[in-house]
């Protein structure tokens, strides 16, 4: 049977914990021959999110696992955190705070059992300007491949785990990444819900070092520095 691995990065979410779960347990009955795993990793929050998935585990012993992070690095990095206890077939990594429709999920599956080793969900939301800067230059510069519009609402093959895996890479833009890795990928379109409970913790400073850092890593990378 097929198992699906799905990494879930979480900063101060804990009044949509409940919310998401109860969600993701109704999205698997979309699928009829499938396992499910959720890789949970709690990024250093502040409040009680950690005990909000204690006690979802609690429940689902064996299909939650929980990873807590004692400094917040950021839910890129927190994912690639993550990525070191899946053992699915194929993994999907969304946010917590179900701006990301779970039921999507389905439609990206059908698409990598199709043969898709890489399926990207795409925003049809408008980008704020920061991020349609930073992704203008990805696109321009380094991963000519990618297509326009946000994407981090992923599924890809396990067999692209280990070159993610590397430590050369985990301050990079995963995404962007994955992309390099295989240059061959299929396309969803969705649009992001507007988040119904709690505050966002990807304020300008998060998103400024993060853009700051993978530029940096690109432009290594782009010069042969870095393999």
């Amino acid at each position: 049977m097929t198992k699906i691995s799905f990494v879930i990065p979480c900063f101060n979410n804990e009044v949509n914990i409940d919310d998401l779960f109860i969600a993701l347990l109704e999205n698997e009955k979309q699928f009829s021959d499938a396992d499910f795993e959720y890789v949970m990793v709690d990024d250093a929050s502040k409040d009680k999110t950690f005990e909000a998935l204690k006690k979802w585990q609690k429940k689902y012993i064996d299909k939650v696992k929980l990873k807590q992070l004692t400094k917040n690095i950021g839910s890129h990095k927190a994912v690639f955190k993550g990525l070191n206890s899946v053992t699915g077939d194929c993994v999907i990594v969304m946010a917590a705070d179900l701006q990301d429709p779970p039921e999507l999920s389905y439609k990206m599956f059908q698409e990598w059992q199709s043969g898709n080793k890489l399926v990207l969900a795409i925003k049809n939301n408008p980008l704020p300007a920061v991020s349609k800067i930073f992704h203008n230059i990805m696109r321009t510069l380094f991963v000519k491949q990618a297509p326009k519009g946000s994407f981090d609402y992923v599924l890809f093959d396990r067999s692209l785990l280990p070159e993610l895996q590397k430590s050369s890479v985990k301050n990079c833009n995963m995404f962007y990444r994955l992309v390099d890795l295989q240059p061959e990928f299929s396309i969803l379109s969705y649009t992001k819900e507007k988040r119904q409970k709690g505050k966002s913790g990807w304020n300008f400073e998060k998103k400024f070092v993060f853009f700051s850092e993978n530029l940096l890593y690109y432009c290594i990378s782009k010069f042969g520095i870095m393999k």
